[in-house]
């Protein structure tokens, strides 16, 4: 089959989320490495993110979001409706592949992961929505969270170039790095990760 033959690769919604912090040297950003055996971008240095699913598309993510509703959300974006989900997506996904849950507990502050006195249930957690035998939104529900939306900012809209095997439709968010909770690879997806300057990651991909 040729490349004409080929059908259209469907572009399916995505979210990413890159997560900061003020290093000794600058601002520093997160990043992962993709397992070398992904079928895609496999060995990549990648930022916290994936597709958005349907789990992520929940009938009514109010009363787990905070400080924005899917009608503002869907403004900032440029489309109808819909938009909360691209943030619950990006923090699902800093959960899943990072061990950061950008959510605030019931106290009203963002969660302690590092010192919670049920650290082993966070951990269950994060395996049990990773692995999709529980939404993120269930977790919320159980633990009395809401998730921190009102700190993630909106800041960039890229799509996948033609001719990859898979393409996204990918909205990218800025947040600042919880300060008690210590981000970590999935050992799974992503196999290393590290603290990086921007200027420094663009140097060494050059």
């Amino acid at each position: 089959m040729t490349g004409a033959d080929r059908p259209p690769v469907v572009l399916r919604d995505a979210a990413t989320v890159l997560i900061l912090r003020d290093g000794a040297e600058g601002l520093e950003v997160f990043m992962l490495r993709r397992n070398l055996n992904s079928d895609f971008v496999g060995g990549a240095h990648v930022f916290p993110g994936g597709a958005v699913d349907p789990a992520d598309r929940h009938a009514d993510l109010g009363p787990v979001c905070q400080g924005r509703t899917d009608v503002d959300a869907s403004r900032r974006l440029g489309i109808e409706r819909g938009g909360l989900a691209f943030w619950v997506a990006a923090i699902r996904e800093s959960f899943e592949e990072a061990g950061v849950l950008l959510a605030y507990g019931p106290d009203g502050e963002i969660v302690d992961l590092d010192h919670h006195a049920g650290r082993e249930r966070w951990v269950e957690h994060r395996t049990e929505v990773g692995t999709g035998r529980r939404r993120l939104i269930e977790v919320c529900e159980a633990e009395g969270l809401r998730l921190a939306v009102d700190g993630m900012h909106y800041f960039g809209h890229w799509i996948t170039p033609e001719g990859a095997p898979r393409r996204y439709d990918t909205r990218f968010f800025l947040a600042a790095a919880p300060p008690a909770q210590e981000p970590l690879h999935d050992g799974r997806e992503t196999i290393t990760n590290l603290w990086v300057r921007p200027a420094e990651a663009i140097e060494r991909h050059e």
